[in-house]
C-alpha cells in the first residue's frame, strides 16, 4: 500500500520517528512553476531540508531520478510570473496547469524510468551541534547532487535525454 501524506516537516518527522521509510521525490512547486525553458533543461531545485532530517534521524539518503516525468504533461502558466510567485510564496500552491493527452489533465502515455543511485550514509547527530551539523549537511548534499548527476549522465542517452542538460537551480 502506498501512502502520500502532506510533505511538510512535521509529517516527515512523524514518519521517521515511527521507523517507516520516507520517500521524497525531487520536484515540487519551484519546478512546477519553472515553465518551458528554451533549451529543454532538466531543472532540479536543490534543497537541504530532507538531508537535515536524514542526519537528525540517522537514515541514509537514496538518490533517484525518474526519466519521463517532464514528457508526461505540458506546463501552462495561468497567471503572470509576479502573480505566480506571490501565490506560490503566500498560499503554497501552484498556479501552473498541466495539460496532457488531448489538452486534458490525463498524462500522456510515456514511460517513466526510475534510476536508483547508491545510498549516501549519514551520521546521526543533533542539529544543535550547529557547526558540525552544517558540515555534515554540506557533505551529504554534495554527495547527493553528485550521485543525481552520475545517474543522469549514465542513463540520459538510454532514455532520450541526451540533448537535455541537467541544471541544479
Amino acid at each position: 500500500m502506498v501512502a502520500a501524506p502532506i510533505a511538510d516537516k512535521a509529517m516527515c518527522e512523524k514518519v521517521l520517528r515511527s521507523g517507516t521509510n520516507l520517500v521524497v521525490f525531487p520536484g515540487g512547486l519551484d519546478e512546477a512553476n519553472t515553465l518551458g525553458t528554451t533549451s529543454g533543461d532538466v531543472r532540479i531545485k536543490t534543497r537541504t531540508g530532507f538531508i537535515r532530517l536524514a542526519i537528525k534521524h540517522g537514515v541514509p539518503v537514496l538518490p533517484t531520478f525518474t526519466f519521463g516525468e517532464l514528457d508526461a504533461v505540458d506546463a501552462v502558466a495561468l497567471l503572470p510570473p509576479a502573480a505566480t510567485q506571490w501565490v506560490k510564496r503566500n498560499l503554497r500552491m501552484s498556479t501552473t496547469f498541466f495539460a496532457g493527452r488531448w489538452g486534458t489533465f490525463i498524462p500522456k502515455r510515456v514511460p517513466f524510468n526510475m534510476c536508483v543511485g547508491a545510498p549516501i550514509p549519514v551520521t546521526k547527530m543533533d542539529p544543535s551541534e550547529t557547526e558540525v551539523f552544517a558540515m555534515q549537511v554540506e557533505r551529504v548534499h554534495e554527495a547527493y547532487k553528485s550521485e543525481i548527476q552520475r545517474l543522469y549522465e549514465e542513463n540520459k542517452r538510454k532514455f532520450g535525454y541526451d540533448d537535455r542538460p541537467l541544471v541544479f537551480i
